[in-house]
């Protein structure tokens, strides 16, 4: 039986004439679940929705935004879903929240997320801290472009804003996907034009019963290294 598969990816914007070149990556792929941060509501909007409908994922939430220069989310699937932004209201969607039916069994609770830069970073990061304990008991995913991990580990530098926060989650029971399974690695999914340094940026925390479900976890640098985004896609794959 096929793996369900999730894929997040920051796709700056997505406009233009690199529509065509993230709906063919995405497609390459074959996703059930789509999380794409940095969109945008402007004139690639229909473009993009529609292409994703296109590939088969035609349950589709994107929030509202008070302008179309306003970066957000969109979550796509092939799956039942219910979703609404994280926190209640927040516009622009900082985070998506969602339950998505994987099996008449299961169902998996989805947060999407797109961090500011530093200070701006700690609302999101307390929102996430005080969800209920029920979400790290149940079969729950935080993932998207976290703006953050912990420096000299998930970066060639010292800069992170809020480690400590990113690390509280850590030990409140979130599981590093990638980390888990790649402890000694160094992968990263975004690179300074500017310093050549590297920084990973994206990731997919997971409760630990969620954990146990995933069988592949990995990064696919390609798309970056030809331009589709200056992000690094990642791909999660999951035995539901």
């Amino acid at each position: 039986m096929k793996p369900l598969r999730l894929l997040s990816w920051n796709i700056l914007h997505g406009g233009g004439t690199r529509c065509e070149q993230i709906l063919s990556t995405i497609e390459q792929h074959d996703p059930d679940i789509v999380t794409l941060q940095e969109f945008r509501h402007g004139r690639s909007k229909s473009v993009l929705l529609d292409g994703l409908k296109s590939l088969g994922l035609d349950t589709v939430f994107a929030p509202d935004t008070s302008s179309a220069r306003e970066n957000s989310i969109v979550i796509a699937t092939r799956l039942p879903m219910q979703a609404k932004s994280f926190p209640d209201n927040t516009v622009p969607a900082r985070a998506i929240e969602a339950t998505i039916e994987v099996s008449p069994m299961i169902d998996i609770n989805l947060i999407a997320v797109h961090f500011p830069q530093k200070k701006a970073q700690i609302p999101l990061f307390n929102a996430l801290l005080e969800l209920p304990k029920s979400w790290r008991d149940g079969h729950s995913l935080l993932v998207g472009d976290f703006n953050c991990g912990i420096p000299l580990v998930d970066s060639e530098t010292k800069t992170f804003y809020a480690t400590h926060m990113f690390q509280q989650l850590l030990s409140d029971g979130w599981c590093d996907a990638w980390r888990e399974r790649h402890p000694k690695a160094r992968e990263f999914t975004w690179v300074s034009t500017r310093k050549s340094n590297g920084f990973r940026y994206d990731h997919a925390l997971a409760s630990r019963a969620l954990d146990e479900m995933i069988v592949d976890v990995r990064y696919d640098h390609e798309a970056r290294e030809q331009k589709a985004s200056d992000h690094s896609l990642m791909l999660l794959d999951l035995d539901c």
